[in-house]
């Protein structure tokens, strides 16, 4: 148990850090092309709608496989539990 927090732990560290690079590089195209933002917020916001509802999306499904291998796993072990031993009689 303590080698999974150890990597969860890790993964979040390495989250933050992706998350921290992101916003200092949108950040930085954000001044560099500060007429372009300013000049079409209808479509920056589109655009920040649709990375939302695709997150959402990956999300919904990364649950969802989730879901179905710990069913799948149970199916498994239980099949297994039921399979007669291998040692001859």
């Amino acid at each position: 148990m303590a080698i999974a927090t150890s990597s969860r732990s890790r993964a979040i560290r390495l989250a933050w850090l992706d998350a921290f690079t992101a916003g200092a590089g949108l950040g930085y195209l954000a001044h560099a092309y500060r007429e372009v933002v300013v000049a079409n917020p209808a479509v920056i916001g589109l655009v920040l709608l649709l990375v939302f509802a695709v997150a959402y999306l990956v999300r919904t499904v990364v649950r969802a496989l989730r879901r179905a291998n710990s069913r799948v796993d149970t199916i498994f072990a239980e099949e297994l539990g039921k399979k007669p031993s291998p040692r001859p009689r």
